[in-house]
């Protein structure tokens, strides 16, 4: 249970949150960030005269209903039993009005990058959209990386604490980025090797495996010199893959074997061939049985695990037997696991529960910078709001 430190009255209290959930047809497809986001109220509700909530959806250019977040409000009254204001706008009259007048003890304002100000990180917006409120609770781990307005500037005009989910973020990710325990193992997958570089460079040093899959791993297999035929490749990025392998801890990488491939990405069909095998008009979808399988054996005797970004395309099934297995086996682990947010965490809501993983991170992005050991402009910016 956590202790609100000495503070007796908080106010109207502002409060930016990440809820930047994903949404198809209009639906809430995971509302993980809503219900860790709405966690707080247990320790703030008694303290405060009405509560706030403001959030970012996606990357809107100028007004977008699509990206608008009254579904957030709508997830967020069903899950809470009582009723969460939604406010069309950020700022302005209309806002204080309802939050003066309505029977309502808890709001949603409409979509933070609805307006440039947020992004431009603007002064004047940031002294319009904190006018009504008394005090600023800064608790969305996955916007930490932006010099962004709610990020750097709203907390200059108020009482302002970092809340309890950036704490936790900062709790968990400080204990990898800081292990020297052994047994220490890294896994990442997903499209990219470019998004990640700098992850693997900054803690290949510190692990005692380093495992690659997704589309990523066949710009370190090209730069070896193997055949990947049609599969993802970021060609500019081929020398600093050589670097890294031939690096001091390049024996670290532990690379896929054999895959998943098929013709075209449209088809459902599937053949298992070794590295050694691949044709030239193959497109690597997944990894294989002997990859899984040297996987698990490094998993099964690991005591600290991260892992971010599944082992194929796992949303076509024909695809999805590498990341179905390494998420089970992830999930029966004894270790303390980690996972760094993203297309991870659908892939864990498609094939196993978040309850059998000891973290999951909200913020994907921002969780990666973090581990790459850069300052990120939101972390530590305020006091903590929560007596651990």
């Amino acid at each position: 249970k956590h202790n609100l430190s000495n503070l007796d009255n908080l106010g109207n209290v502002l409060i930016r949150s990440d809820l930047n959930v994903p949404i198809k047809n209009g639906e809430i497809t995971d509302n993980f960030r809503i219900l860790k986001s709405v966690e707080i109220l247990e320790s703030i509700l008694d303290q405060s005269r009405t509560i706030t909530f403001t959030s970012h959806m996606g990357r809107p250019n100028g007004k977008d209903l699509n990206l608008s977040l009254r579904p957030v409000a709508e997830s967020m009254s069903d899950f809470l039993g009582k009723e969460v204001c939604f406010i069309e706008e950020v700022f302005g009259e209309k806002v204080e009005e309802q939050i003066e007048k309505s029977e309502s003890k808890i709001f949603l304002l409409e979509n933070l990058r609805f307006e440039k100000g947020e992004i431009e990180n603007d002064k004047d917006f940031s002294n319009l959209i904190t006018k009504p409120f008394n005090s600023y609770i800064f608790d969305a781990f996955g916007a930490a990386h932006r010099e962004h307005a709610s990020v750097v500037s709203f907390g200059e005009n108020l009482e302002s604490f970092q809340g309890p989910l950036m704490d936790k973020e900062i709790h968990e990710l400080d204990r990898l980025l800081n292990n020297s325990e052994s047994g220490y193992a890294v896994l990442l997958g997903g499209a990219k090797i470019s998004d990640k570089l700098n992850l693997i460079e900054k803690l290949l040093p510190k692990v005692e495996y380093l495992m690659v899959g997704g589309g990523m791993c066949f710009t370190l297999l090209k730069a070896l010199g193997h055949e990947i035929g049609r599969s993802l490749l970021e060609e500019s990025f081929i020398s600093k893959a050589e670097e890294l392998l031939n690096s001091r801890f390049g024996k670290k990488i532990i690379l896929p074997i054999d895959f998943g491939v098929t013709d075209s990405i449209d088809s459902s069909v599937r053949e298992n061939v070794k590295l050694d095998d691949f044709k030239n008009n193959h497109i690597g979808v997944d990894i294989g049985p002997q990859t899984v399988s040297n996987f698990r054996k490094i998993l099964k005797k690991s005591n600290n695990i991260f892992w971010n970004g599944p082992m194929g395309i796992f949303e076509k099934e024909a695809f999805s037997y590498g990341t179905k297995e390494i998420t089970e086996i992830i999930s029966n682990s004894s270790a303390y696991t980690c996972i760094g947010g993203g297309d991870s965490v659908s892939a864990i809501n498609k094939f196993s529960d978040k309850k059998n993983f000891n973290h999951i991170s909200t913020g994907g992005g921002a969780s990666l910078e973090y581990l790459e050991g850069k300052k990120l402009p939101g972390v530590n910016k305020y006091k903590s709001l929560i007596i651990w």
